[in-house]
């Protein structure tokens, strides 16, 4: 074992070459460890700052004094919101009732030809008493009745979304009207 460094000392000492050669191969460890070092303490340094920003975010949030006026406010406007929503004791009845509203609104805004689709009603996620019925409406597009179901839609007290509304040429110009309506479970 000695052996083999006592010849590697004596080459150090005759070959300059190869003592500036492992110098070399020192000095770029120690650069690329120290650039090591660097980045880390570059993100320890970034990840505190973000970290301080947060904290005084939410030191400044706890210092206001308004969370007992903005807690009525969102409870007013749940109690409005939840006003809105359609009534059902069952989602088949959910169902029967939305399809009933629409076709009367059809007919009110003289609507020709109308092929309507109610989908599968859908729980909506996170709100287990909450439920979405969707509809489609296709039918020849006249300009004025089209846009007396739009008024008679958007007139409803009850939350009733227009999701989508097409006007296509097949043929005839016809229109395709996507509306989905917001049911609560009735007791």
């Amino acid at each position: 074992m000695s052996k083999p460094l006592d010849q590697l000392l004596k080459e150090l000492r005759k070959n300059t070459r190869l003592r500036l050669g492992i110098w070399l191969i020192i000095a770029i460890l120690m650069g690329y460890a120290f650039t090591l070092v660097d980045d880390y303490h570059a993100k320890l340094v970034q990840n505190y700052n973000g970290a301080l920003s947060q904290l005084r975010q939410l030191q400044t949030i706890a210092l206001q004094t308004q969370w007992d006026d903005r807690a009525l406010q969102a409870n007013q406007l749940r109690t409005h919101l939840e006003a809105q929503l359609w009534q059902a004791e069952t989602k088949g009845l959910a169902q029967a009732v939305f399809q009933t509203w629409l076709q009367q609104k059809i007919q009110q805004a003289h609507i020709q030809s109308p092929g309507v689709r109610i989908d599968a009603m859908v729980e909506v996620p996170h709100f287990p008493d909450l439920w979405q019925v969707s509809a489609m409406v296709i039918a020849d597009f006249v300009p004025e009745n089209l846009q007396s179901l739009l008024l008679e839609i958007a007139k409803n007290p009850r939350l009733v979304v227009t999701e989508r509304l097409d006007i296509h040429k097949a043929g005839k110009l016809k229109f395709t009207l996507i509306i989905r309506a917001y049911f609560k479970a009735g007791e």
